[in-house]
């Protein structure tokens, strides 16, 4: 069994991996017993150094701690970055597990977290460069940090529609963002398939059910599974 660490801007994530299934788990509530069965630690993080350091240090010092970085090519899946290192591992990762559940697929990756990433993947398995742009969250707290009079609240609507308060006129605008940047990304290179990933992703599925959608919720565990048998 190993334990997988997605270590966010915003908050971190964990599963344990067993023989291929997932299991959601919270790190503070691994038990005694757990972390005996634990092999080794595979950890993906776009976060700070002391973070990824803080939890560390929570994990036995015996197991194995591998910090996956973003490769040139694995897998099948080549980067489009002159230095591979620097596109964000949590988009490799995506890649990667993307290539491995749609194989031969053209595909457009959207992962809406605190930021919203979007990347195209040709379906012999390389990268074609990709957007990075403020997530939902992100965006209202840049206009609020910036404007004294406009306010938010935690809203949810079914359709987008011109406003006629500022909370939902702010929170309709992120969503509108959004959901504005997939459809242009999909008009500029359609591809197959949409895959839609990260914590909003739900949230936006439902303003692009004309699209080919399909939602992907472990995409990121599944791309860092890959690398506990490497081919």
């Amino acid at each position: 069994m190993e334990l997988l660490l997605d270590i966010g801007n915003s908050r971190s994530k964990a599963r344990l991996h067993d023989v291929g299934a997932l299991t959601e788990i919270q790190l503070e509530n691994i038990s005694a017993e757990q972390w005996s069965s634990i092999n080794a630690v595979y950890c993906a993080s776009v976060a700070a150094d002391d973070r990824v350091l803080a939890i560390r240090q929570q994990i036995p010092s015996a197991i194995p701690f591998i910090q996956i970085r973003s490769d040139a090519q694995a897998f099948g899946v080549t980067n489009s970055y002159q230095q591979p290192h620097l596109l964000g591992v949590d988009r490799w990762l995506a890649l990667v597990a993307a290539a491995e559940l749609y194989p031969n697929t053209d595909l457009l990756i959207a992962d809406a977290g605190t930021a919203l990433t979007i990347d195209w993947l040709s379906s012999t398995g390389t990268h074609q460069g990709g957007w990075i742009l403020a997530g939902q969250k992100l965006q209202q707290e840049a206009v609020l940090s910036k404007t004294a009079k406009v306010f938010s609240a935690e809203l949810e609507t079914e359709l987008l529609s011109p406003a006629t308060d500022t909370a939902t006129a702010l929170y309709q605008g992120a969503i509108a963002a959004l959901v504005g940047a997939i459809r242009q990304a999909w008009a500029i290179k359609p591809t197959q398939l949409i895959i839609l990933t990260g914590g909003d992703s739900l949230l936006l599925q439902k303003y692009l059910a004309d699209l080919p959608i399909q939602l992907e919720s472990q995409l990121i565990f599944q791309g860092l599974a890959r690398y506990i048998q490497p081919n």
